[in-house]
């Protein structure tokens, strides 16, 4: 009877473990995001982020795994075939801790913090972002790539130390973690005159034009990022302030002619890379993302207004070009991104350029015009496109290097509420600089498949046909209120100004709340109480998004206003000390004040 007995508990252990891996699967493999589908096959049971997941690892007392990236990250990948495609660590995961796979662009608030922590525990963070969580919720420690052995040696150590010691480590990483979210949230507002402005917005470009690198462009020495945020805010820097150094010109000017012409674009299907892991924009991180390119597409018009015919319009142009053929949606709406690796797994596979090849494709003048264009030896194997100085010639084969590409980078085809909105803002700036008729359409149908996927009873939905699959956050409602906004005044159209104050409306109810902002509602990670003003980051800061939409309505809500013009007013000791992070905000108020000066 008992040998009965152990065998029934033992084809009921079987059975439920194979249940139990195929529901991890099963979660992954029908997921909507392709970045999670990616790991539907890894040996790691892994889980998406929810309660459940806390409450699961309270009862087994395990640690969380929380493994943050995104489809077109490069790294990722690296991380998914070293580590995660391995059966021993695998198991180490399955069986010492609740493994949590998350794209970034689906829970962003999540990522926000998580990312937080990790910056101020390794003084940097990145992506893949790798965090153990305490079942309350509490981040202990995180990493962002390791190699196989590393990886596993901390799997193992940490589960050692969890098991003997995992009170000390769960009452330590809630000391910890509330410490420095209190730190981040205990600002006190400070109020500053506008006639003493002036100075702020000095401390500004100061503090920005200390980070400048002066003879290569960009910010800082290492890698190289766009930095939309602080580029915006220096150009309109220049419009307000007259007397400004010529220095801050220079360097704009600079920067945006070391981005278009460098490696920090794809010079034949057009397009910038996120960044470059070099100083001189020459060894691109090829990953090509929608908010990147639109952002970028609207900075160079922006410039383009300030210093016409240098051809700064021309690069937005190729820019929307980029995005329309390359990240369309067949409905009207744009892609997330373009992958960094190819489907070899090769990182930026489809932009070095076989010479072999092109000798083949192309004929011998236009082999002989292109060399003499790129610069490279006939003996050369393969190749990065470089910047063309004879513009219509080049447009002559451009289309013979295209069709050299047999299979384009695989694409990330989620769908995203704010940066759709951020390609609907620059298709909208667009239409100043060409009256091509295929810009107008395209800007038409972008706003209407806006309004079909990401609009649903006055709410927002971040992620196209997908209503609960992602967060919807203060990022999404500023951008689409904005766009909707900048649309309406394009083209007259009632229905995008009226979604547009509805919008405002619910941003303020939603994360508004006693004098602070919240960027999610639905963070399982403790203690977050809210924030007075919001940093810029890669997007402009949502706050200062939010409050330039009512200063562009004709007709804002009475009681809106007047709270905007509160907020946009409110300043912290950390916008005095690091105005560089708060860019955004500042130009926010010199523009409005100035425009009412006036």
């Amino acid at each position: 009877m008992k040998i009965k007995n152990k065998l029934n508990y033992f084809v009921f252990i079987l059975v439920v473990t194979l249940f139990s891996n195929m529901s991890f699967a099963k979660s992954l493999k029908n997921h909507p995001s392709p970045y999670l589908r990616m790991h539907e096959s890894d040996p790691v049971q892994w889980q998406t982020w929810g309660e459940d997941v806390l409450q699961q690892a309270k009862q087994q007392n395990k640690l969380i795994y929380v493994s943050v990236g995104y489809f077109s990250c490069h790294w990722c990948h690296v991380m998914q075939k070293e580590s995660y495609s391995n059966p021993q660590i695998g198991s180490i995961l399955n069986e010492h801790f609740i493994a949590v796979k998350v794209d970034r662009e689906l829970r962003p608030e999540l990522d926000r913090r998580l990312i937080r922590f990790v910056e101020s525990v390794r003084g940097h963070a990145g992506w893949p972002l790798n965090v153990f969580i305490t079942p309350d919720g509490y981040p202990v420690t995180g990493f962002t790539y390791l190699a196989k052995a590393d990886f596993k040696n901390v799997l193992t150590n940490l589960s050692e130390r969890w098991d003997k010691e995992h009170v000390k480590f769960s009452k330590v990483a809630k000391q910890y973690f509330e410490k420095t979210e209190n730190k981040q949230q205990q600002a006190a507002a400070l109020n500053l005159p506008d006639e003493h402005f002036d100075k702020v917005v000095e401390a500004y470009v100061s503090q920005a034009m200390g980070i400048a690198d002066t003879l290569q462009g960009g910010f800082g020495n290492t890698n190289k990022f766009p930095s939309y945020p602080q580029l915006n805010a220096l150009l309109k820097s220049i419009s307000l302030l007259p007397d400004l150094d010529p220095e801050v010109s220079e360097f704009v000017q600079l920067t945006l002619n070391a981005m278009s012409t460098k490696h920090l674009m794809d010079h034949v299907n057009y397009g910038f890379f996120r960044y470059t892991t070099d100083p001189d924009w020459q060894t691109p991180h090829f990953e090509k993302m929608l908010y990147d390119n639109a952002q970028l597409a609207r900075l160079y018009f922006a410039a383009e207004k300030i210093w016409p015919a240098k051809g700064y319009a021309q690069i937005g142009l190729k820019t929307i070009q980029f995005m329309d053929e390359y990240l369309s949606t067949p409905d009207g709406g744009l892609y997330a991104s373009l992958s960094a690796v190819d489907e070899n797994n090769v990182e930026g596979g489809a932009y070095y350029w076989d010479v072999e090849k092109l000798s083949e494709a192309l004929t011998k003048a236009e082999f002989d015009w292109l060399q003499n264009e790129w610069g490279f030896e006939q003996q050369a194997s393969q190749i990065q496109s470089e910047a063309f100085s004879d513009s219509a010639y080049a447009l002559k084969i451009t289309d013979k290097l295209k069709a050299i590409i047999k299979t384009p980078m695989p694409v990330d085809t989620k769908a995203l509420a704010s940066w759709n909105a951020l390609a609907l803002k620059a298709f909208v700036a667009a239409s100043e600089f060409s009256s091509d008729k295929v810009i107008i359409k395209r800007t038409q149908k972008l706003f209407e498949f806006m309004l079909k996927h990401f609009i649903n009873d006055g709410k927002i939905v971040r992620f196209a046909g997908q209503l609960d699959s992602a967060e919807t956050n203060l990022e999404d409602y500023a951008q689409v209120s904005h766009a909707l906004q900048l649309y309406a005044d394009y083209s007259g159209d009632i229905q995008a100004q009226e979604l547009s104050q509805i919008l405002v409306e619910t941003a303020f109810s939603t994360y508004y709340n006693n004098e602070l902002w919240l960027q999610n509602t639905s963070s399982l990670i403790p203690g977050d109480k809210g924030v007075l003003l919001i940093q810029d980051a890669v997007l402009e800061s949502p706050l200062s998004v939010l409050l330039e939409t009512v200063y562009l309505m004709q007709k804002p809500n009475p009681k809106i206003k007047v709270l905007v013009d509160y907020l946009s007013k409110r300043l912290t000791r950390d916008v005095l000390d690091v105005p560089y992070y708060y860019g955004s905000a500042i130009l926010l108020r010199k523009k409005y004040n100035h425009s009412a000066a006036q």
